[in-house]
């Protein structure tokens, strides 16, 4: 998506997650987060990997540090998925806070 068609600023990060739904769980690098959602990239060492997330799915985004933020995918692609973040709280906010100030 866009720069302009978001409503807050994304910002770039590399950080360890893992995106979970249901039993299926995927590593991957958080590449980007704001207020309003987040971009998980996979990597794997022998290449792409197959994962089933679909458009849709609730996903709990699982962070290094034990912190949980919910969403839901809102685009698949062959790298990774993107998020729009369903819990509009502020457990959920300070946790992208610190994530963002850790970064600069």
């Amino acid at each position: 998506m866009s720069q302009e068609h978001r409503r807050h600023e994304r910002i770039d990060l590399s950080k360890l997650a893992f995106a979970k739904e249901g039993e299926q769980a995927h590593g991957g690098i958080l590449r980007d987060i704001s207020v309003d959602g987040a971009y998980i990239e996979f990597h794997y060492p022998l290449g792409r990997v197959e994962h089933q997330f679909g458009k849709g799915d609730s996903i709990e985004l699982l962070l290094d540090n034990e912190a949980l933020l919910k969403g839901t995918a809102v685009r698949i692609n062959d790298d990774g998925i993107a998020l729009e973040f369903t819990d509009d709280n502020d457990s959920q906010r300070q946790i992208i806070e610190a994530l963002v100030a850790a970064r600069d």
